[in-house]
């Protein structure tokens, strides 16, 4: 676990929750829910990976459609991969081969 990319992590989820809170509910209510998290988080306290399920806000997406708000739900599945213990080497892989076939898509 990357202490100082928890934080960076941390702080973006914030930064997207609170473009959003005033106008829809459901990430006023993930802002309740992740708030301690990210207190702990920015402030470097976690030090021990978190399990999936262990994690508050998952419902909001689907049951309260903050699927939506692409950069919000990017930035909530950044901050879980890093509260559970960063890229595992498969998850890198993907992601490098994801690069590859999204740059052959570009025109030259």
């Amino acid at each position: 676990m990357n202490i100082e990319k928890l934080k960076e992590k941390a702080l973006k989820l914030r930064a997207a929750i609170d473009a959003l809170k005033a106008q829809d509910p459901a990430a006023a209510k993930l802002a309740v829910e992740l708030e301690p998290l990210l207190i702990l988080a920015e402030t470097g306290q976690i030090r021990t990976p978190m399990e999936w399920r262990d994690i508050p806000g998952r419902y909001l997406f689907t049951e309260e459609g903050l699927q939506q708000y692409a950069a919000l739900e990017h930035a909530f599945a950044e901050f879980k991969i890093e509260l559970t213990g960063g890229e595992s080497p498969t998850l890198r892989r993907l992601k490098e081969q994801m690069g590859e076939k999204n740059s052959s898509l570009k025109p030259d």
